[in-house]
């Protein structure tokens, strides 16, 4: 399995935060350590597909350069580098992104 992935975050000064939902009541999210994702069945949106919830990840930082075309703002975006495990795909996206049951974040990249 490949060794890093990427993920979408929002970036709040000199801290990074999952995008949407927060992991045990907190978006904050930090830097080389171990973080396990909250594993609960949620939706995407009001009618949207139920899943069982991970971190989301992609393969590249041109995955997530493509996805975030989708996103209405972009302001206060970046994409960090991570390791994750116990991965599997998120089968009703229609993008390459796949769920994380544990992630570690390397590097913060700023450029978009």
């Amino acid at each position: 399995m490949q060794r890093h992935w990427y993920k979408i975050v929002e970036r709040d000064d000199e801290q990074i935060k999952s995008l949407f939902h927060g992991n045990r009541g907190s978006r904050k999210l930090n830097t080389n350590e171990w973080m396990e994702a909250e594993m609960k069945h949620v939706s995407d949106g009001f009618n949207g597909t139920v899943y069982i919830s991970g971190w989301h990840i992609a393969p590249s930082f041109q995955e997530c350069k493509k996805y975030l075309k989708y996103f209405k703002k972009l302001k206060n975006k970046a994409i960090v580098k991570c390791e994750a495990m116990n991965i599997w795909p998120k089968t009703h996206s229609r993008h390459n992104i796949y769920l994380a049951q544990w992630i570690k974040i390397l590097e913060v990249k700023t450029e978009l």
